[in-house]
């Protein structure tokens, strides 16, 4: 997609490209908090190597380094801290992508498949309007449920004590 922008010249719009990069750079962002959460759980030591690769941005990598482990040392905090950008970064993918096509929306595309007159463009019809309040509705109805009856889709083996003198 960011490729086949550029053949396009699509980062002549400049609102649409930069919302598409910083989508882009977040997405990079939560994979790479999720691959250190894996690695830092299992071994602080994998953790501190995989994050001071951070160090080699030229003149600020090592304030990044301790502005990421929160101190000299990674610990617990650092983890809790990588988790919460891991599972936030998504939401702010989310309110992006909105806006990435709210922009579309004004500005056209710069692909050559895309008809350029305004009588081309699609507008705000209250079909679309209806559709996406229906959507809202729908979710929200799905997260209440979610939020006020958290355990009511899970599997009822969850809930069995665990022994540590047997293996599974």
């Amino acid at each position: 997609h960011f490729f086949k922008g550029l053949f396009f010249q699509s980062y002549r719009l400049k609102g649409v490209w930069m919302v598409g990069l910083l989508m882009l750079i977040l997405a990079m962002l939560a994979a790479f908090t999720g691959y250190v959460l894996v690695w830092a759980q299992m071994s602080f030591w994998a953790g501190v190597v995989i994050t001071s690769l951070l160090s080699v941005i030229p003149v600020w990598g090592h304030q990044i380094v301790m502005w990421v482990w929160g101190a000299y040392i990674m610990a617990g905090t650092t983890l809790k801290f990588f988790f919460v950008l891991h599972f936030l970064i998504p939401w702010a993918i989310l309110i992006l992508v909105v806006g990435h096509l709210m922009l579309l929306h004004e500005t056209g595309s710069t692909s050559v498949i895309y008809c350029h007159g305004d009588t081309d463009k699609e507008f705000f019809a209250p079909y679309y309007w209806l559709k996406d309040m229906l959507n809202l509705f729908l979710w929200l109805t799905f997260f209440l449920f979610v939020f006020l009856y958290p355990f009511s889709l899970s599997d009822p083996e969850m809930f069995i004590e665990a022994n540590p003198m047997m293996s599974p």
